[in-house]
């Protein structure tokens, strides 16, 4: 893969993962009414910390998917051929 690409799909998942960690600041916002918990504030209780870092990590892996998946269309269109792109 040439070095514009590789740049192309840095920069694609680095714009996903800042978006759909902001849209799971706001989602966890709206429904508990408070701000995102620190999980590793021990004055936290462990099933916020938990169920912070669950949601979090679901939206991320999400973004991951979508990114990975747009950057291989972008990829393939110009060459004609499947993009496979591992990390």
């Amino acid at each position: 893969m040439a070095i514009g690409n590789k740049l192309m799909v840095a920069g694609v998942g680095m714009l996903a993962s800042m978006v759909a960690q902001k849209a799971v600041q706001a989602v966890w916002g709206a429904l508990t009414g408070e701000e995102p918990p620190n999980p590793n504030d021990p004055e936290v209780p462990a099933p916020v910390a938990f169920t912070w870092a669950i949601a979090s990590g679901i939206g991320l892996l999400v973004a991951q998917v979508f990114s990975n998946r747009y950057a291989a269309r972008k990829y393939a269109k110009p060459v004609n051929k499947p993009a496979r792109i591992e990390f």
